[in-house]
C-alpha cells in the first residue's frame, strides 16, 4: 500500500518537474484533435469510395459471371446512395457538396440500370425479385 502511494507521489512530482509545457504531449492531446472535422468532405469521399467499389464489383461480375459479385455491387451502390444523403446532416456542407451528392445520385442511377439488366431472370427462388424490389425502393427513377 505504502509502496504504491510512494510511486504515485513520485510520478506526480516527476510530472510537475517536467513542466506544464510538456503536459499536452504526455497525455497525447494535439491541437488538430480539438478542431472539428470536415463532415461533408469525409461523407462524400466515403460515398465515392463505395461507388468505386460498386463499379469494381460489377467489373468482377463481368469477368467471373458470379451473381455474388453482382449482389455485392448492388449493396455497395445502395450504400453509396445512403452515404451521400448524409451530407444534409453535416454542419459544414457547401454548394460543392450538394453538386457532388447530385453527381453521385446520377452515377449510381446509371450503375443501377446496368446491375438490373444483368440480374438473372430465371432464379431458383424469390431472391432475385427481392433484390429488384429493394433496388426500386433505393433508386426509384432508374427506368
Amino acid at each position: 500500500m505504502q509502496r504504491g502511494l510512494l510511486l504515485f507521489f513520485l510520478s506526480g512530482i516527476l510530472l510537475i518537474c517536467s513542466g506544464c509545457s510538456n503536459f499536452d504531449n504526455i497525455i497525447g492531446f494535439a491541437k488538430e484533435q480539438a478542431a472539428p472535422t470536415n463532415c461533408a468532405s469525409v461523407v462524400i469521399e466515403r460515398a465515392f469510395k463505395l461507388h468505386e467499389d460498386a463499379k469494381s464489383g460489377l467489373a468482377l461480375f463481368f469477368d467471373e459471371r458470379s451473381d455474388n459479385q453482382l449482389y455485392q455491387a448492388f449493396y455497395a451502390a445502395s450504400d453509396s446512395v445512403h452515404e451521400s444523403r448524409k451530407v444534409k446532416n453535416c454542419w459544414d456542407r457547401r454548394v460543392s457538396h450538394y453538386y457532388a451528392m447530385q453527381n453521385l445520385q446520377e452515377m449510381n442511377t446509371s450503375l443501377a440500370r446496368i446491375i438490373r439488366r444483368n440480374m438473372p431472370d430465371d432464379d431458383q427462388g424469390e431472391m432475385i425479385s427481392v433484390y429488384r424490389d429493394q433496388y426500386e425502393w433505393v433508386m426509384p427513377n432508374i427506368r
